[in-house]
């Protein structure tokens, strides 16, 4: 892999990736939230991004390095099956816009759990369970960005050994990033990498087309003759499997995948911050036809990957998949100015990703965990933003917020890049499903039952948001990834209980149930002690 760049293209990516950081963090610095900005959420109207930028940050909100790299290589490798992820996002997306972006806007001031308290199954416990949980979804994330741009920054430096400083350098600038820019500033960092990086993809299938006659037919045939995987690299089955263990990975890859979507923490962050309920319905149009068209293009790359280099993917083994869409470039242009252009889009890619799950996760850390102690009962407005009565107590609370939030921030990518550097030679596909597993099963069900069920009671927020993370980590526990093959966590050990890899479809069901059972035998909901006009309060719109 050390041959991918030649001296003066890898010159040409790292001045490109430098500028960009140091545009990034003036940016950030010039539009971002000031210190008393309440939690780096909210700031006020003026300052706010526009709906249509709004959407765009959010749609890179559901595309980070991994899903480019791993999208990529998941279909050139293994064909239908790469798409199934894919499926599964455009649909959790076109459920976060029907279902959750308006309502969650107009229920929440600061983060989801304050959802929570304005629909009645909220208090302190709640909103600490529900902080934790987001934390244990974003640090995996956070870990499998900095490892993946960690080992391309050392393969196109041509050092392997350097991958250490690459992590750490990387995960403290994007550190920096999240921390000075707030909301705002990490959205135009976020908006920057999509007028650079879709452009770029949308290059490359453009000349994959071209290299075919633009004849998808001659495009497929060629990845099907070139993976070596003939007429079944168009069928299913290639990465999920065969027989009922394959029909549970594919619906659970689909279904899961929707069900996280619809709850990543960094999207719910910007949705709350948009600038109206209303408003929130163009958010959603700008965020679909940006995603729509990224994900064609990464379809068209993906393909011509494994018609283009398919040889030579699986002469390099699954490690390779990472480079894919670099191997592709190489292919496409000899002369290096397609690799160097998709190494600065992999390196944007994951600088965008990370600032803004290091900022969601700052803010679940320093709002919800952090902040749920040490606070007066009644001190903290359910779903408003202060009115003139309170302006001078919410405005104290908003200045510790983003302090706390900041610090935060701050903590957690240093953890995060800590935890790379250990994790760097880790199945990262392992550390990917876990993430996926627990916010598809505990965010999802809790988000979507606080809308939509008036009976949804505090206690089944905790049975759902513990109960499923327990079993989503079960369940990777006792499959494959984790013992008993020779990518697993533990080769030398067997403790499989079943050949699932993708348990989508037993954890968000789980998920639900758990919600469910916690608020039908909760013992205050039995004895009428949570009126139906509490849990059903329609607060005012912030």
């Amino acid at each position: 892999m050390t041959t991918l760049l030649d001296p003066s293209s890898r010159s040409l990516v790292f001045a490109v990736f430098s500028v960009f950081v140091v545009i990034c963090l003036m940016l950030c610095i010039v539009t971002g939230a000031d210190e008393d900005d309440r939690a780096l959420v909210r700031s006020d109207g003026r300052r706010r991004l526009r709906s249509w930028q709004q959407g765009i940050a959010m749609g890179g909100d559901t595309t980070t390095v991994a899903t480019v790299t791993v999208l990529v290589g998941m279909v050139a490798a293994a064909g239908f099956d790469g798409l199934g992820v894919m499926l599964g996002s455009l649909i959790g997306v076109m459920l976060l816009l029907v279902l959750v972006v308006e309502p969650l806007r107009r229920h929440a001031s600061l983060t989801a759990a304050d959802l929570l308290d304005a629909r009645g199954s909220g208090g302190p416990a709640v909103r600490v369970s529900w902080g934790v949980v987001t934390l244990f979804v974003c640090f995996p994330l956070l870990v499998v960005q900095l490892v993946v741009v960690g080992n391309v920054a050392a393969a196109l430096i041509g050092q392997p050994g350097t991958r250490t400083g690459c992590i750490v350098v990387i995960g403290c600038a994007m550190t920096a990033l999240a921390v000075s820019g707030g909301i705002r500033g990490t959205g135009v960092v976020m908006i920057a990498k999509s007028a650079i990086a879709l452009p770029v993809l949308v290059v490359a299938a453009v000349l994959v087309l071209h290299r075919f006659g633009g004849d998808p037919g001659r495009l497929l045939d060629a990845a099907a003759h070139g993976s070596r995987m003939g007429e079944a690299y168009l069928r299913p089955g290639g990465y999920t499997g065969d027989g009922w263990v394959g029909a549970v990975n594919r619906i659970g890859q689909t279904f899961g995948m929707s069900m996280a979507t619809l709850a990543m923490p960094a999207v719910l962050m910007r949705a709350i911050s948009t600038k109206s309920p209303r408003g929130a319905r163009t958010v959603g149009r700008w965020m679909l036809g940006e995603l729509t068209l990224l994900y064609g293009a990464l379809t068209v790359v993906g393909v011509g990957a494994a018609a283009l280099v398919g040889e030579a993917l699986r002469e390099a083994g699954p490690a390779a998949q990472v480079f894919t869409p670099l191997m592709l470039g190489r292919a496409l242009d000899g002369g290096g100015i397609l690799v160097a252009a998709l190494a600065c889009v992999l390196f944007l890619t994951a600088l965008a990703a990370v600032v803004d799950v290091t900022l969601a996760a700052g803010i679940a850390l320093g709002r919800d965990v952090l902040g749920a102690f040490g606070e007066p009962a009644g001190s903290r407005p359910a779903g408003t933003a202060g009115t003139a009565g309170t302006a001078g107590t919410a405005g104290t609370a908003g200045t510790a917020d983003g302090a706390a939030s900041r610090w935060s921030a701050a903590l957690t990518g240093t953890l995060a890049a800590v935890a790379a550097v250990v994790a760097a030679d880790w199945n990262l596909v392992v550390v990917s499903t876990l993430w996926l597993a627990v916010c598809g099963a505990a965010l999802a069900p809790v988000l979507l039952y606080a809308l939509y069920w008036p009976g949804f009671t505090a206690r089944g927020a905790l049975w759902c948001l513990w109960g499923a993370t327990v079993v989503s980590v079960v369940a990777l526990a006792v499959s494959p990834y984790a013992s008993g093959t020779p990518g697993s966590i533990f080769p030398g050990h067997d403790f499989r209980i079943w050949d699932v890899t993708i348990p989508g479809l037993v954890t968000v069901p789980a998920g639900f149930l758990l919600g469910w059972l916690g608020s039908v035998t909760d013992p205050r909901r039995a004895a009428g002690a949570v009126p139906v006009a509490e849990r059903r309060r329609e607060p005012d719109t912030v």
